[in-house]
């Protein structure tokens, strides 16, 4: 059976995430299970202690999940909801329960207002970057709409035998949505797709978009806005299209594509 996970801090925006996530459940005929967890915080001397009581803080979580689990059961009681509470960082204990589980998605709410925020927060490009499974980021002010058209930006310098083209037909196919392919480049450049990436999508019939700009993240809002985009599907990598996309620096030209959810990929 498919199987969502929720990462949730209890916040609004982890709240509307979750909401999302339910219904992403029942479209997907999968079980949803959320994932708290709590970094206990220490008093750095000679001897290190806990600032507060251990005990203390996992009935707090306890506390908090039984409200949110409650919450959501009653917004969908047909569905299988449970939940999971763990120390230690939040990328930390997803990474190893995706090795373990090989969940169907993560789910990551995030909110726009937080400092500091690379995109939609950084502990969301962390978890879009380093996560080895499908991960999808809701921005706070997302609600829940069937997702028609699926945009896939795409770098056409780094396509190969890894790019994971069964996981992006997958996608496509189980949203039952369309898929647009855009790549953004200088005005110098001749930007037409590679024919390993046509080969890849062929059954999708895609409509494959030339964006000629300057400005990567620009050109990328720009679309995204003017063709009514469901999710926009990247493929993290360390160098390149992503890296320029998600850099820090570039935090306020995309501040336009904070309503789009976006879904991480990772290669083969």
């Amino acid at each position: 059976m498919n199987k969502i996970l929720l990462a949730t801090d209890y916040s609004p925006a982890a709240q509307n995430a979750a909401v999302y996530a339910l219904e992403l459940s029942r479209v997907m005929n999968a079980s949803l299970e959320l994932l708290h967890a709590y970094v206990i915080p220490f008093a750095y001397t000679d001897s290190p202690v806990p600032l507060l009581n251990i005990d203390e803080i996992q009935k707090i979580a306890e506390d908090s999940m039984g409200t949110e689990l409650a919450r959501l059961r009653r917004l969908a009681p047909e569905l299988s909801i449970t939940s999971k509470i763990l120390p230690g960082d939040i990328t930390d204990c997803l990474t190893e329960i995706v090795e373990e589980q090989a969940p169907t998605l993560i789910v990551m709410g995030t909110s726009s207002e937080e400092p500091d925020s690379m995109l939609w927060g950084s502990m969301a490009v962390k978890a879009l970057r380093n996560l080895k499974a499908p991960v999808l980021v809701v921005p706070d002010q997302v609600h829940w709409e069937p997702v028609h058209k699926i945009c896939f930006a795409a770098d056409y310098d780094q396509v190969s035998e890894h790019t994971p083209a069964a996981e992006i037909r997958k996608w496509v196919q189980q949203m039952d949505a369309s898929l647009d392919v855009i790549h953004v480049d200088k005005p110098e450049q001749a930007v037409t797709p590679p024919m390993a990436l046509v080969q890849m999508l062929e059954s999708l019939q895609p409509q494959y978009h030339a964006i000629i700009n300057e400005n990567i993240e620009g050109g990328v809002s720009e679309f995204l806005q003017e063709h009514a985009i469901g999710w926009l599907l990247v493929i993290p990598r360390k160098y390149g299209f992503f890296e320029n996309l998600f850099h820090k620096s570039r935090t306020k030209q995309l501040t336009r594509v904070s309503n789009i959810p976006v879904l991480a990929l990772h290669q083969e």
